[in-house]
């Protein structure tokens, strides 16, 4: 999961670069709406899977 969400932020941060147009300056706002999406998503996913190891690490020590 945390591979998985880390590869979500990292899309979504791609898609935030590429959310303007270069030549005129307007922003896509579509494309940054689903840039954050993926972005927020990622974030709530690895901050899941750091939880869920760090709460799996602290049992194995305890179980020493």
């Amino acid at each position: 999961m945390m591979k998985n969400g880390l590869f979500l932020i990292s899309i979504g941060l791609i898609m935030f670069m590429f959310c303007v147009n270069r030549v005129t300056l307007e922003y896509d706002f579509l494309l940054m709406t689903t840039a954050v999406t993926l972005i927020i998503v990622g974030g709530i996913l690895s901050f899941r899977a750091n939880k869920k190891a760090k709460q799996t690490e602290v049992k194995s020590n305890e179980n020493r």
